[in-house]
């Protein structure tokens, strides 16, 4: 009996000592009874490109502008005024979207905009006004200047 009580007394001991011991999570909110909760926004949340995704495009979307576009939309970014981008943007735009892209992902976002131009354009991000572009490489530059192929006799 006095073997029981000693841990009976022991085990109160402990119990009230406990209390002292104890983390304090009062800085980090709670979210329900139990659950703490990180006030921080996630990578994806500060990095809008680089959120994952996985996209299967539908059968309307014929072109790689058409593509672009829509990978756009729920990012925050929109492509740039092709007025403001590089002159030889529309011929990106214009191409057929290989049927190899029609299904992309879990992939990252900026990683899916490199996919779709392929390896001729380089990826150029307007963080200010959340534009996307493209500037095509200066060795698929074509010799002839754009306005003097649109002047022909």
């Amino acid at each position: 009996m006095r073997c029981t009580l000693s841990i009976v007394s022991s085990c109160l001991a402990l119990a009230l000592a406990l209390p002292a011991f104890a983390v304090d999570n009062t800085s980090q909110p709670r979210a329900g009874r139990y659950a703490l909760v990180n006030p921080m926004a996630t990578p994806e949340q500060s990095d809008l490109l680089s959120v994952v995704i996985d996209i299967s495009f539908a059968s309307s979307i014929t072109t790689v502008g058409e593509a672009l576009t829509h990978l756009l939309v729920r990012s925050g970014y929109s492509l740039a005024n092709l007025d403001s981008s590089d002159p030889y943007l529309p011929i990106l735009f214009s191409r057929p979207l290989p049927q190899v892209h029609r299904k992309l992902g879990p992939i990252k976002l900026e990683t899916a905009l490199k996919t779709l131009a392929g390896p001729a354009w380089i990826l150029s991000v307007d963080p200010v006004n959340r534009f996307i572009s493209y500037e095509l490489l200066a060795k698929f530059r074509p010799t002839i200047a754009i306005s003097d192929v649109s002047h022909t006799d």
